[in-house]
Parts: structure tokens; sequence; C-alpha cells
């Protein structure tokens, strides 16, 4: 008898029979259900972005990729990881209609004022930008996006990942018919862009409201804002900001110590090695309740869930990765014969599914146990280990060196989230200590 079934009773042969169930409700169906949800948003977003680069300037493209750069890092700050508290409570029990009900009152708010210091502090981050360009971009990709993102992380959390895809395909509807509308009618402005990409946003996260509350008997608030919110919160956000730093640091210190062209070839490869991770994804969300739901018990009942998933996830990561061995040589017929050396690149980042596999598991299992600071506390080591190799070996270096410290970094990282939760575990098991808070 495992840990997991010690300290939770049945609870443990629950949650096994759900993870080798192959069913609707078992771990593989959820898995088909959760690859729509990925694929739906990969097209969508695949979609978009190539149809937009045809339709628009270089100009134009770069400058909304430019605003989305700014989206990212701000709709990860300020949602408070309310994503994670949602799944968290009702994966352990808790009340569907309470967990929405606070959810999106800090999804609703926090982003709102994210996206509004944002805007106010245009004049200084990019100020050659449209003002309602900035405005109408920064207000879909942060606030009106997190409120979409929220109705699919509820189907995650009570493992309807069939309702999940129904709202993700409802939001990407959305937004593929103002691409059409705005590419049969529009004057190809950024503008023009900017506003349909507003409307599309505002329409799928009614949508998206709508079909929780009638399918799920759970109406929106924004009265559920308190102190315990943001102070649960607060570790996930900052972990996520830390985790985009690992991804994204070594692009412009590139850039910045005259490597532009190696920053080209490195970007491209990362940009590939991206795809790889959906099917990673696929696996931790279909999986996220379970996990969740054992993390309350403690450390140990939270890892006999993560290592049932440790061995589909290593295989997949492992897939990936041989697969982008073999289908490197594409790269410059698809990109460029410029980007010839992009096929080195990615063949030596092929390493990184695999790698990211475990440390994305190791940290969901800190993460459902409620160590989540110790997660942050990993990521920042990761995230400054990137950082200080990068400032040291770029001055003189090139892409390799790029790959180089990317992969020394991601070891080492996921080689320390892994020490923390066998830490903890020892830690929680030890006689006389029961500790299960960070």
């Amino acid at each position: 008898m495992t840990l997991a079934d010690r300290r939770g009773g049945g609870a443990g042969a629950a949650l096994r029979r759900r993870l080798t169930d192959i069913g609707p409700e078992g771990l593989g169906g959820r898995a088909g259900w959760a690859g729509v949800v990925e694929i739906l948003q990969l097209i969508s977003s695949a979609l978009v972005f190539f149809v937009l680069a045809r339709l628009m300037t270089q100009a134009d493209v770069g400058v909304m990729g430019a605003v989305l750069g700014v989206a990212v890092p701000v709709a990860s700050l300020s949602s408070l990881g309310s994503h994670v508290l949602l799944i968290k409570r009702v994966a352990q029990g808790g009340s569907v209609t309470d967990a929405w009900q606070r959810a999106t009152s800090v999804g609703v708010i926090g982003p709102s004022l994210g996206a509004a210091v944002a805007i106010a502090l245009r004049p200084v981050i990019l100020p050659s930008v449209d003002g309602w360009v900035y405005a109408l971009l920064m207000l879909s990709q942060v606030s009106l996006f997190w409120l979409t993102e929220l109705a699919v992380y509820l189907g995650n959390g009570t493992r309807r990942l069939k309702d999940a895809a129904q709202i993700r395909f409802l939001v990407v509807s959305c937004r593929l018919l103002a691409l059409a509308i705005f590419a049969l009618l529009g004057d190809g402005q950024l503008l023009g862009w900017a506003i349909a990409s507003f409307a599309s946003f505002g329409i799928g996260a009614a949508l998206a409201l709508g079909y929780v509350w009638r399918v799920f008997g759970a109406p929106p608030s924004l009265r559920r804002w308190s102190r315990t919110e943001v102070h649960e919160g607060l570790p996930f956000s900052v972990n996520s900001v830390s985790e985009s730093l690992v991804d994204v640091s070594d692009k412009p210190l590139l850039v910045r110590y005259d490597h532009a062209a190696d920053a080209g070839i490195y970007t491209v490869g990362a940009r590939i090695i991206q795809f790889g991770y959906l099917p990673i994804r696929v696996l931790l969300r279909a999986s996220d309740a379970d996990l969740f739901e054992a993390g309350r018990n403690g450390t140990a009942s939270a890892l006999a869930v993560t290592r049932s998933l440790l061995k589909p996830g290593i295989a997949v990561g492992a897939l990936v990765g041989a697969g982008f061995m073999v289908l490197a040589p594409v790269v410059p017929l698809v990109a460029g014969p410029e980007y010839v050396d992009a096929v080195s690149t990615v063949r030596l980042l092929a390493v990184l599914p695999l790698i990211r596999a475990v440390q994305y598991l190791m940290g969901n299992c800190l993460s459902a146990s409620d160590h989540q600071w110790w997660r942050v506390g990993a990521t920042l080591v990761g995230a400054g280990l990137n950082f200080g190799l990068n400032v040291r070996l770029l001055p003189t270096g090139t892409w390799r060196t790029a790959v180089f410290t990317t992969i020394v970094s991601e070891i080492a990282l996921t080689a320390l989230l892994t020490a923390i939760v066998l830490g903890w575990v020892w830690r929680e098991g030890a006689p006389g200590r029961h500790t299960t808070g960070a």
C-alpha cells in the first residue's frame, strides 16, 4: 500500500484507477480532449500569425509582436495564479461556484489593473506605438484573454476536458471569424486588426462566461477579491515571470552583444522546439486535477501521482526529441536557406522536451503540495544561472553558446526541483515531522 493510500484511504485507489483508465473519465480520455484544447489553440495562433504577416507590413507585425511581448509578463503577474488556485480548489473538493467566483474576481480585477498600468506606461515602454493600437491589443491580450483561459482551466479542474475543448472552440471560432472579416473587408492597417481582435476577444469572453454559467451553474463575480487571494496567488505569478526569463534572456543579450545573425538562428531553433512542448502540456492539463487532489495529503502523495506520470512524460519527451533530430533538415526549406545553421540548433536543443517533461512534473508536484514558494525559489535560481552564464559567455560567443547556457540551466533547474521534492518527502515522513505547508 502506498503512502497516498494510507493517508487518503480510498482516494489513493480512486486516483490510480483514473490514472490508468483510458476511458472518457480516465487520464487517457482526458488527455485526448486536452490534446484538442491545445491543438485548437496552436492552429488558431498559427493561422492568425501567418495571415496577418501576409496582410500587414513587417513593421506592423513587429509592433504587434512587441506589444505581445509586454502583454505576456503583465498577464502572468497580474493574474495572481488565479488559474492554478481554481484547479486546486475544485480538484480538492471545493465548491465549483465558490472557486469560479473567486477566480473571476481576481481574473478580472488583476489583469484589468495590470493592463491599465501597462497602458499608462506606454510612453516609457513603447512610445512609438499608436496609443489606440497599444491599448486595444493590451486589453485583448491581458484582460479579455485571461477570462477565456479561466473558463478552459475550470474544465481541467473538474476533469471535464470535453467542456474545456468546447469553450476553446467557441473562443477560437470568434478569433478566426474576426481574422476572416479583417482579411476580406479590412485595409491591412494594424489599427483595424486591433479593433477586430478586441471585438473577438470580448465576444469570446462573453461566450465562455455564459457557457460556464449555463453548463456548470456558476455565475461570475467581481466581489470575491481578498488579501487571501493575493497572498496565495502571488507565488504562482512570480514563478510564471521567472520561467519566462529563463526562456527569453539569451535572445536580447545576443543582440546586445552584436550577434544579431546568431540571435536569428537561435530564435528560429528555439521557437521550433517550443512546438514540442505541446504533448507535454496535454499530459499536464489532463492530470492537473489528480495531482492537486493528491497534494492535499502531502508531498509524498503528490509524488506518487507524479511518478505515474513520469514514464509517459519521459517517453513523450524522448519521442519528440527524436522527431526533431530527424526532421531538423526541413528547417531551411521552410524558413529560408539563410537558416541552415538552425538545423544544428534544433538538433542540439532537441533534448529540451525530455528535460522539461521532468522539470514541469516536479515543479507541479511542489505546487500541488503547497510548496509553491520553493518552486519559485528554484526557478529564480535557474533564471539567475542562465542570465549569469549568458552575461559571462555571450560577449565572445555564438548561438552555440546560447544553446549551451540554456541546456545547462534547464538541467540544473530540473535537478534542483527534484532535490526539493525529495527533501520535502523526507521531511514530512521523518518521525515527529508532518509539516505540509511551505
